[in-house]
């Protein structure tokens, strides 16, 4: 009989909004189009030697959500699935390995298992910097059936690679465990996520959990007395009043004719980016079919050049999501672990290992300021010429991207702000 390991918790939590640049054509510039002074050092960084593979698992991930999703808000962190796939790589050998890197588009060709979670270690490490004007950290939790034997290299690995905790925990008392995992995810993201797990299956053997807290300010804060009741159509037949931030802003946008979408970019202090890309009416699931990493960059390398005056108007929103992922990574070829096939004897000699569910939540909200004043002032020169408008009123897609870890944090729906 195998053993269920529970990967209930790719815990996810991305709180204010981040609109800005994206991508090779010009991550290593700022809002203004000037270079990035760090540009050559961070050329070396650990992280990048994943990044390109992340981003292509990025918009495989967001992709099958989106269909998985249907109509719905969609709220997924590329990089906290990764990042969980990963450290369940180090306890997977044989062919349950072979396509959790395949599906990670990680090729043992042309990087080793070591430099690959050395990478994952160093991109934590970033992400998790003190002194960045991004208040973000990400972390990683073992809980372990109290009378459960886990290899100790295992266990080491994880805390080296991952800082990962470990705790015992009594499955048996189902409302004990479900506590202590649920205070441990609260903990850890600031009261934002509570009750992540409805209910624990006395039956589990572990739970691996990863969670994401991101917290920011604005570059170019919205005015709270600049935001009016607006209408919001979800579809030809659905109306909804929402609040709708505005303001005028020199910003980059981008209209793309092949696809039919507009993009726009939002700088945000610190060093992560986004974009806000609203398809034209009806085009919805045109640009959803056609976005991807190659899509991105080609928008990269025209709005380094489309600086100008706009006038921009974003719902402020509140809204979560929660995904069963084991369809969706299925879907990617992750299929064994999933199965009696399942080889994850890198985590225990004791018995046989199989997930039996993965799944995703994430919170996103957006208000004017971010979530906390803005602590400087900002003074733009505005052309005196009549600005275009960019009207997030239906259905948009958003992106969060790590210009220095070149990782992307997170990928949204909005169909509906009025659905939390």
């Amino acid at each position: 009989m195998r053993s269920a390991l529970y990967l209930c918790l790719f815990v996810t939590l991305l709180y204010g909004l981040v609109l800005c640049d994206h991508h090779e054509g010009h991550g290593n510039e700022d809002k203004h189009g000037h270079s990035d002074h760090k540009h050559h050092e961070s050329e070396t960084m650990a992280c990048h030697k994943i990044s390109d593979s992340i981003s292509h698992f990025s918009f495989q991930l967001f992709n099958h959500s989106l269909r998985a999703a249907g109509s719905r808000n969609v709220v997924v962190s590329p990089v906290s699935v990764a990042t969980t796939m990963a450290m369940l790589s180090l306890g997977a050998k044989g062919a349950t390995l072979s396509q959790i890197l395949h599906g990670l588009h990680l090729n043992l060709t042309s990087i080793s298992l070591q430099d690959i979670h050395e990478s994952f270690h160093h991109l934590l490490q970033m992400l998790n910097k003190p002194d960045s004007e991004l208040q973000m950290s990400m972390g990683n939790a073992l809980f372990i059936k109290t009378d459960f034997k886990i290899l100790l290299k295992y266990l080491d690995d994880l805390k080296t690679h991952y800082n990962s905790e470990a705790f015992s925990t009594n499955f048996q008392n189902e409302e004990e465990a479900k506590k202590q995992i649920n205070d441990y995810v609260e903990k850890h993201t600031n009261g934002k996520i509570v009750d992540m797990m409805q209910s624990v299956d006395k039956d589990a053997a572990m739970v691996l959990l990863n969670y994401i807290f991101f917290r920011g300010q604005w570059e170019m804060p919205f005015d709270v007395e600049d935001t009016k009741e607006d209408d919001f159509h979800v579809d030809e037949k659905t109306v909804v009043k929402v609040p709708m931030m505005s303001r005028l802003g020199m910003y980059s946008t981008v209209y793309d004719s092949d696809i039919g979408c507009t993009v726009v970019n939002m700088p945000y202090k610190g060093n992560a980016s986004a974009l806000l890309i609203l398809p034209d009416e009806g085009k919805m699931k045109q640009v959803q079919d056609s976005f991807s990493r190659a899509t991105l960059t080609n928008w990269g390398k025209s709005l380094k050049s489309s600086w100008g005056s706009a006038r921009l108007y974003v719902p402020r929103f509140s809204i979560s999501s929660t995904l069963d992922l084991k369809d969706i990574l299925e879907g990617l070829g992750m299929t064994d672990m999933f199965s009696d096939h399942a080889d994850l004897s890198g985590i225990t000699e004791e018995a046989n290992l199989k997930i039996s569910q993965a799944i995703h939540k994430a919170v996103l909200s957006v208000d004017e300021k971010g979530t906390e004043a803005a602590a400087a002032t900002v003074v733009e020169a505005i052309p005196m010429s009549l600005p275009p408008v960019f009207k997030a009123n239906r259905p948009f897609l958003i992106l969060i991207y790590g210009r220095e870890t070149r990782s992307t944090l997170f990928m949204g729906k909005i169909a509906d702000p009025t659905k939390n």
